[in-house]
């Protein structure tokens, strides 16, 4: 079985496989914040795991306060309402860290008046 890769991948460097715990195997480099030294490309900052239950929670109660916050004249039955209605077309999203994002734009298109199929609402930076 192979283990976890080890070493480092660049021009004239190959990627070497080591079993993970061999006594030969470097330590994993430290991931630095920002960007790279040496100038280039940030480091990859994608998501690698899907959120848990506990932060689609809150990501669906920042959602709510930002909604209520915009449309503060909106009733919150109303406004439940609606976030529900589009939080439900995105049940079943298999890519779920940008199910708050797009539920929060469709509410907005919503409550102003503009429908599911209008232009984006404006306000906040996309």
């Amino acid at each position: 079985m192979r283990g976890h890769p080890r070493g480092t991948a660049g021009p004239g460097r190959g990627l070497r496989w080591l079993p993970a715990g061999s006594p030969t195997a470097p330590a994993a480099p430290a991931i630095p914040h920002g960007p790279p030294a040496g100038g280039g490309h940030c480091r990859d900052t994608r998501p690698v795991m899907p959120p848990g239950p506990a932060a689609e929670d809150r990501a669906r109660e920042d959602v709510r306060a930002r909604l209520a916050r915009r449309f503060p004249d909106t009733p919150s039955e109303v406004l439940d309402a609606v976030l529900a209605e589009e939080s439900a077309a995105f049940a079943s999203a298999p890519l779920r860290h940008y199910v708050p994002v797009l539920v929060f734009k469709r509410v907005c298109r919503r409550l102003a008046g503009d429908g599911p199929a209008g232009a984006e609402a404006g306000g906040e930076p996309s």
